[in-house]
């Protein structure tokens, strides 16, 4: 059987969302919130370096 590494259910969850987010998005919309996700994500790894 074959054995998941870890952190594979973590991107296979966050996989499913895009999709799920996605699906009646334009393009242009897809777009902006791909940039929004990536400025949230930076942010908090500058929150987490500093703690």
């Amino acid at each position: 059987m074959l054995q998941c590494s870890p952190g594979s259910n973590l991107v296979l969850l966050a996989t499913l969302i895009a999709i799920a987010i996605s699906k009646d998005l334009t393009a242009d919309d897809t777009n902006i919130l791909a940039g929004l996700f990536n400025a949230i994500g930076d942010n908090l790894a500058i929150i987490a370096a500093q703690k």
